[in-house]
């Protein structure tokens, strides 16, 4: 009996050992995509466009002899091709790449306007379906299109794409990625939105080169529904995002009196909290956001002494007058000009008020938000 258990133990940590990972691939055989972009042509078909990684350029010296190759400097290669569908552009791609198409570590899905403007339900299916695809991507949408962007060669970094993602992973300025944003599409009372992005001069002033070697983000796309309705520039979009509680770092610089020399007041923010606080009273929404934040004061140019208590109080009143004009211009576009709900307002009352929503505001929110 013992010789029959040990024999069975044995066969077992033999079955143990003969396993492997039915899914696995070997890096020399997959073509690695770490950004996707995808923009909508004049002729209607749909642009793939995809930055590949090139492994042996990594982690070696790009310069030979003083001169740096521009495949070198950016360790990328970007393709891209016309089709109907994103499966059948990849398709047609795979015909022209020796390697197999690897999209699971793509982390940078950039989407040109047009195709913004005319809707992404059609694209957003494929992430959504296809194994390899990673919701946990970054998305942005290209003032321009997504093959400007893809094909920027970056200073610090080997890939653009690493860029986006270091940006936005800093939250200094508005970040989405791809499975908020599904979520949001498919939930109540909110619409979604996505920070734009757009290729800058790094440097500005007179006497500056006017060469567009930086990209950044400007502002936000707002959505109604899957479709770009409007767009905010830097300041607004801050407006929102005080709103929505995604305010985590900032500066905020305000201009101060002086006894003999005005000047200006730089703090940074170190502690943030909005609250929203949502009620129905007489048949109408009320929503009263309240903001607790510390900053701290890093500069002064005024001769305004820190030392007075009163002069401190007259300080954080003009952040919170700053604070709120931001908000406020915020509004005008979000609520009057575009009138999509991307502050969630719908949301927070379905969440206090479920039956109440569906029956009286859920039909009327686009008639009632504005």
């Amino acid at each position: 009996m013992r010789r029959k258990t040990a024999s069975l133990l044995v066969m077992l940590i033999m079955s143990l050992l003969l396993t492997s990972c039915w899914s696995e691939r070997e890096i020399d055989g997959i073509a690695i995509v770490t950004a996707t972009g995808l923009d909508r042509m004049d002729n209607g078909k749909l642009r793939l466009s995809l930055q590949i990684a090139v492994p042996r350029l990594f982690g070696t010296g790009s310069a030979q002899g003083g001169v740096e190759s521009k495949l070198d400097s950016s360790a990328g290669w970007v393709v891209s091709e016309e089709g109907d569908s994103i499966m059948e552009i990849t398709r047609i791609l795979q015909t022209k790449i020796p390697r197999e198409i690897f999209y699971s570590q793509s982390r940078v899905i950039i989407i040109g306007k047009k195709l913004a403007v005319s809707g992404l339900q059609p694209v957003m299916d494929f992430f959504e379906r296809y194994r390899q695809s990673q919701l946990i991507s970054y998305i942005a949408i290209s003032k321009t299109t997504a093959l400007d962007i893809l094909n920027f060669h970056p200073k610090f970094e080997k890939l653009g794409s690493e860029v986006l993602k270091q940006e936005m992973r800093q939250n200094l300025t508005p970040s989405v990625q791809f499975i908020d944003f599904l979520n949001t599409l498919m939930s109540e009372g909110i619409e979604p939105y996505a920070p734009m992005v757009e290729l800058l001069p790094s440097q500005e002033g007179e006497g500056a080169q006017k060469q567009f070697n930086n990209v950044a983000v400007t502002g936000l796309a707002m959505f109604h529904k899957d479709k770009m309705v409007g767009e905010t520039d830097e300041e607004t979009s801050r407006g929102i995002m005080w709103v929505n509680n995604k305010i985590h770092k900032g500066v905020i610089t305000i201009s101060v009196p002086g006894a003999e020399r005005e000047g200006k007041i730089s703090t940074e923010l170190e502690r943030v909290a909005a609250k929203r606080i949502t009620e129905i009273r007489n048949g109408k929404v009320h929503i009263k956001l309240k903001i607790n934040l510390t900053e701290n004061v890093y500069e002064n140019t005024s001769d305004l002494d820190m030392d007075n208590a009163r002069n401190v109080d007259l300080i954080q009143q003009k952040i919170e007058d700053s604070i709120k004009k931001r908000i406020y211009a915020s509004c005008k576009l979000v609520q009057g000009k575009y009138n999509t709900d991307v502050y969630g307002f719908g949301q927070s009352v379905y969440r206090r008020y479920p039956k109440l929503w569906h029956k009286e505001y859920k039909e009327r929110w686009n008639e009632l938000f504005p």
